[in-house]
């Protein structure tokens, strides 16, 4: 195990610098960590073991005359070791916080209170925030209502049981009457009861192609539309904080930032990436593995939300408050998980 290659001096000492450089910024000399922490040590006994950490790779100095502040490794072994402990305890201003997320949260459908938690995480935590709803295609069709908006407009509104509700507007011929409205929801919610909407892009067309009643324009419009409406996207993905992202020292570089910044437009490629994620999982810097988010730390937590798989998160530097954001992103999970569908 990692904490078997240190010392308990050396645990105490990285364990403190972590601390003190996520709250301050800026890279930690001996006297400077001896002034924060109590550690029962000298100065020099300190600045002995930042020596021995940067020679084991937790620690590194910027410059030769900076203090010390933690790599990829050291980040790692802080955050490891407080989840082996328990995980991190709630102060009084997280919990502040977590009652914060929970007053803001307003009612709505599932989508719109997921968007609402990826907004609050973002915010809350001064990060990038993240929530990826449960796979449309993975719910089961509960009904679709067909409104007209004009004479040749209409709105298709899908919902699954999960709670999760997709809409859009279809342009079509006029001269539709109510009647087929009406005729066209009852047949196709007959049709599709019961199915999943991964079954129903596969299958709707053999499952509808017997049906010789009702408006046949109507039918092949709706039809494709919905199995659009089925097929896997990047607009399950809510982001929020991207203004956050840019306020933070580390990127204010912004050939730094660009590639993040590219990454979290390209919705697709980050649902891709977050999909995979079960469970509390914490990533630090390499381990993110694409270059755009290599000097990131990524902290998610999957909650099932009417029997499929949705996750919550929040993106941020590497020098992020790891305790505040885990009890967030925890509490989002749970009141995701919570939804009344």
């Amino acid at each position: 195990m990692e904490s078997n290659l240190l010392s308990e001096r050396e645990t105490l000492v990285l364990q403190a610098l972590v601390d003190a450089y996520i709250e301050i910024g800026i890279p930690i000399g001996s006297q400077t960590l001896c002034a924060r922490e109590d550690m029962g040590i000298s100065s020099a006994t300190v600045r002995n073991t930042l020596s021995s950490l940067e020679e084991k790779g937790y620690v590194k100095q910027p410059h030769t005359s900076a203090g010390r502040i933690p790599t990829d490794r050291g980040y790692r072994f802080f955050v490891a070791q407080r989840m082996e402990e328990g995980g991190f305890e709630l102060d009084e201003e997280e919990i502040q916080l977590r009652e914060q997320l929970e007053g803001q949260l307003r009612e709505g459908n599932c989508e719109e209170i997921l968007a609402q938690l990826a907004k609050m995480l973002g915010d809350i935590s001064h990060q990038l925030g993240l929530v990826l709803a449960p796979r449309f295609e993975q719910g089961f069709f509960h009904r679709l209502e067909l409104v007209r908006l004009a004479e040749n407009r209409l709105l298709l509104v899908v919902t699954i049981r999960q709670g999760l509700v997709k809409s859009l507007v279809l342009e079509v011929a006029s001269g539709i009457s109510r009647d087929d409205l009406e005729l066209m929801s009852r047949l196709l919610n007959e049709r599709l009861h019961g199915l999943t909407m991964a079954e129903i892009r596969r299958s709707m067309r053999q499952r509808l192609a017997m049906l010789n009643t009702g408006n046949l324009q109507l039918l092949r419009a709706v039809t494709e539309e919905i199995e659009g409406l089925a097929a896997p996207s990047g607009a399950d993905l809510h982001v929020s904080g991207t203004s956050n992202i840019c306020l933070q020292p580390e990127f204010h570089d912004p050939l730094r930032v660009a590639g993040l910044i590219e990454l979290v437009e390209k919705k697709d490629a980050l649902a891709h990436l977050l999909r995979a994620r079960q469970g509390m999982v914490i990533t630090i810097g390499e381990e993110n593995g694409p270059q755009p988010i290599e000097l990131c730390s990524v902290v998610t937590a999957s909650c099932e939300i009417g029997g499929a798989l949705g996750v919550i998160g929040v993106i941020g530097p590497m020098r992020m408050p790891y305790g505040r954001v885990v009890n967030l992103v925890n509490c989002a999970a749970s009141r995701a998980a919570a939804l009344v569908l």
